[in-house]
């Protein structure tokens, strides 16, 4: 400590004593424990203002710890917003760790964490408060070499697309599945290009408007060096000349994109009633009136979602329509036949409250004429087998007078089976031909009527009603 340090800090400090006597033993003057109190009164006021500032306000404090930190460390600090072009907050910078459990035990000391940045590019409007443009992501560590270097690595997805359209939203806690930036360990895979490491991966999903659209799933591979030397002398340029100082670095791993996917609907990651690791994607059609969308649910093979050498999608493991919106309130009194139709063969599965639900959308004569339990309704597989049912096509006319009247229709489906097992009975589907009327309920909204499913008929062995 310097001398002029010194002489500050003694300065300050009498001032200090002083300051504190005279406002004790002025007379009327409040005690230790009243300036406790006011101290404490401060603090509370001033997370009160801040908490009315950042949240009921929208006051954005980023810009202002960025300058009290450069004030603070004299602009010494390393600033990822200074060096990654796109960064424009500090919303875009968060520390992870994707190594494993092994590595972060195996040297006794807690590991460097490392630095995920988002940025955006090609950007509109670049001094605006809301610059738009796709989103991009890198990972910045720091090496254990001598010197330290901070190794950076690009989060490529296939095609070298973009991660998000409109945004990426993080919640505080990275291992939190509502947050679109995760670090979490969803594949359960011992890489053995990585010592036979099971590393958690980064997750990254992105946004178009509010709804998830796009996944990307990375896993760092290789093996940690630490203080193995990573730089390598530049071979000599030309033939005689002398050999250069400059070195080249080298990477002893990489951050493998092992699945990208995008739904023109929506994406999700793992549910309750599915394995942990299985991605669905939902797509639509430009123009569906009743929301149907194509879903393929994706499961990994050895560690990745591509085919090995390639950036191909390994075949979903089950696909066919499905609701896009989700499953309306009442289904019967929905404005479209077609519906009823979907709804009736994704009931058909081993649950009961699934099965009595099927039953309910059949009309009065077609509980009479068929068991919802145990019917086949046009199934390949005997209906003791069934485990549930996969729709792979709706075909229907639309006929605005006709469904406004609840008049009777016509709707075909191709369904195909699915075993007990889970197999997909694929080799064998069938093409249904339904009769939809429109059973008389006068609670029922709008029109006093519910859409119910009355007799059927199989048209036989296809992948396509269309046509018939």
């Amino acid at each position: 400590m310097g001398a002029t340090t010194a002489i500050v800090i003694l300065g300050l400090g009498f001032i200090w004593v002083a300051l504190l006597i005279l406002i004790i033993r002025r007379p009327g003057g409040p005690g230790i424990p009243q300036l406790i109190f006011f101290q404490i009164w401060v603090l509370v006021s001033l997370t009160l203002g801040y908490f009315f500032l950042v949240r009921v306000f929208e006051f954005n404090p980023n810009p202002l710890r960025v300058s009290g930190a450069r004030f603070l460390t004299k602009d010494r600090m390393i600033y990822l917003g200074d060096i990654v072009p796109g960064v424009f907050d500090l919303d875009y910078i968060y520390r992870i760790d994707a190594s494993a459990p092994q590595e972060r035990t195996a040297s006794g000391e807690d590991p460097l964490e490392d630095w995920i940045v988002l940025y955006q590019y090609d950007v509109v409007g670049a001094q605006s408060e809301n610059p738009v443009g796709p989103y991009g992501a890198a990972i910045y560590e720091p090496d254990a070499c001598r010197p330290p270097v901070i190794l950076s690595f690009e989060l490529v997805p296939a095609s070298y697309d973009y991660l998000a359209q409109d945004e990426i939203r993080v919640a505080g806690d990275l291992e939190d599945p509502a947050s679109d930036l995760q670090v979490r360990n969803i594949v359960d895979f011992q890489d053995p290009v990585s010592a036979n490491l099971d590393r958690p991966e980064v997750i990254v999903f992105g946004r178009t408007g509010n709804v998830r659209t796009d996944l990307n799933i990375f896993r760092k591979v290789g093996i940690d060096s630490y203080c193995t030397p990573l730089r390598e002398l530049r071979p000599t340029p030309t033939p005689g000349a002398s050999a250069s100082t400059a070195m080249t670095l080298t990477t002893p791993f990489e951050y493998q994109n092992i699945g990208s996917f995008r739904g023109t609907y929506r994406v999700s990651l793992g549910d309750p009633a599915r394995a942990k690791d299985s991605v669905t994607v939902w797509d639509r059609a430009g123009f569906e009136r009743s929301q149907f969308t194509a879903k393929r649910v994706y499961a990994p093979q050895n560690g990745s979602y591509f085919v090995p050498g390639t950036t191909q999608l390994v075949e979903p493991r089950s696909s066919g329509l499905d609701f896009g919106p989700g499953w309306p309130d009442n289904l019967p009194q929905v404005y479209y036949p077609e519906k009823a139709v979907l709804a009736f063969y994704l009931s058909l599965t081993t649950s009961g409250t699934d099965l009595s639900r099927a039953e309910s959308y059949l009309s009065d004569d077609g509980r009479r004429q068929y068991d919802a339990y145990r019917d086949q309704f046009g199934l390949a597989l005997p209906r003791r087998e069934v485990g549930s049912v996969l729709v792979w096509e709706i075909c229907y006319s639309p006929d605005v007078a006709a469904e406004q009247n609840h008049a009777d229709r016509e709707v075909r489906a191709v369904v195909v089976a699915v075993d007990r097992n889970g197999q997909i009975d694929s080799a064998n589907p069938q093409i249904v031909q339904w009769k939809v009327i429109g059973d008389e309920e006068p609670s029922a909204l709008p029109y006093g009527c519910e859409w119910k499913l009355d007799t059927y008929e199989t048209l036989g062995l296809g992948s396509s009603c269309a046509g018939r």
